[in-house]
């Protein structure tokens, strides 16, 4: 797979999840609430991310022979 392909699978996976646990704790109720909620949303994707980038990105190791 390739790394986009993954980072949209678990942005799917992670949002989905982030939302249902605000519905278990109940839902926001105000503007503020929401801005806050998709701020942390926005941080973990970030995240997860970069720990995707980490393990799947491409490797800049070459070889240089002279």
């Amino acid at each position: 797979m390739k790394t986009s392909q993954i980072f949209a699978i678990a942005a799917v996976i992670i949002s989905a999840t982030f939302f249902g646990i605000l519905t278990v704790f109940d839902l926001p109720h105000s503007v503020t609430d929401w801005i806050i909620s998709d701020i942390i949303l926005g941080v973990i994707l970030y995240l997860s991310y970069l720990a995707i980038v980490m393990v799947y990105g491409p490797s800049r190791k070459t070889r240089h022979q002279n």
